[in-house]
């Protein structure tokens, strides 16, 4: 294959926000800024099976690029601390 398109991004828009109206539920007086803040900190590099974040088709390893904050864990940022 010398060409392919590639998006997961489509649905991380509205599962991110429904995380951030959760945590904005449990902790009515954090700002937006405090809640990106607990999101992004509180996510990992390794996917839900424990294992670092590959990148398609060559299942490579991925690097900050590939992954941004990583792999958002809602339950770790309801306690960022």
């Amino acid at each position: 294959m010398k060409f392919n398109i590639l998006s997961g991004t489509s649905m991380s828009c509205p599962h991110v926000t429904g995380i951030a109206a959760f945590i904005k539920a449990v902790h009515p007086s954090w700002s937006p800024s405090a809640i990106k803040s607990a999101i992004m900190t509180t996510a990992t590099i390794l996917d839900k099976h424990n294992e670092p974040i590959r990148v398609d088709p060559d299942r490579g390893r991925a690097n900050a690029f590939d992954y941004g904050s990583g792999f958002v864990n809602p339950a770790r940022a309801l306690e960022p601390g």
